[in-house]
């Protein structure tokens, strides 16, 4: 990273903590931050938009209110990532980070090494940030319609990026949503109808399954927590 842009960052994540502190009261909006690739943003959906904006609804029909921005840009990588979205998101002061990477790594054949030299360093600035920060899997493209004829190897080369996306996550504190296992199946039995035109990019059916298997770890990250905070404090005892 270019120094005088490392030297921003640190400003930006030594700014008082008052903004996080204000949102983490009861009943305030959580302050949501997207990043990611064309995903994230849609692309493919008829309707209802990615992951990201399907997640921010689920947290308001929860109960909790959701001030939401997308910063993912199509056809991202994570090198891209981590210089054009991680500076936005770290001065949105989020709460809540949302964040998959990683497919147009794979599609341009980068080394796995260095995929996780970035993602290593998008991490640990979004880590200083005291957001909750939830990072999916990479869903398994080798089945998609796209990838028919792909060789064996795109399949391993998914599982080894997952392996380390979940290895830098567990090393940040970052919980991970395993939507690479959670829709497999649902990806050979229903992968004609999960998928857009373009074989590619998940349909709004897709997005939807994506969120449902992200679902449960924001609920247990952000849901329970507002839900445990509005509850009366017992009465002491006499």
């Amino acid at each position: 990273m270019h120094p005088g842009r490392r030297l921003a960052l640190a400003v930006i994540l030594a700014a008082p903590l008052a903004a996080r502190a204000a949102q983490s009261a009861r009943g305030a909006p959580v302050v949501y931050y997207a990043l990611g690739d064309s995903t994230a943003l849609g692309v493919g959906a008829e309707q209802g938009g990615g992951y990201p904006a399907r997640l921010a609804r689920k947290l308001e029909q929860g109960g909790v209110p959701v001030r939401f921005t997308n910063v993912g840009v199509s056809g991202a990588t994570v090198a891209e990532l981590r210089r054009d979205q991680v500076p936005k998101a770290i001065a949105g002061h989020p709460a809540l980070v949302t964040l998959c990477i990683g497919i147009n790594d794979l599609m341009q054949d980068r080394k796995l090494a260095d995929f996780s030299r970035d993602l290593e360093i998008a991490a640990d600035f979004l880590r200083r940030t005291q957001a909750i920060v939830v990072i999916s899997t990479i869903p398994d493209l080798s089945l998609s319609p796209s990838a028919k004829g792909a060789p064996p190897s795109l399949a391993r080369r998914i599982d080894a990026y997952n392996a380390a996306i979940a290895l830098i996550a567990e090393r940040h504190g970052f919980a991970v949503a395993d939507v690479h296992g959670a829709t497999r199946r649902a990806l050979r039995d229903r992968g004609a109808e999960l998928f857009a035109k373009d074989g590619f990019h998940p349909s709004a059916a897709g997005y939807e399954l994506w969120a449902e298997a992200m679902w449960p770890t924001l609920e247990r990250a952000v849901v329970a927590p507002r839900v445990q905070a509005r509850r009366p404090a017992p009465a002491p005892d006499r």
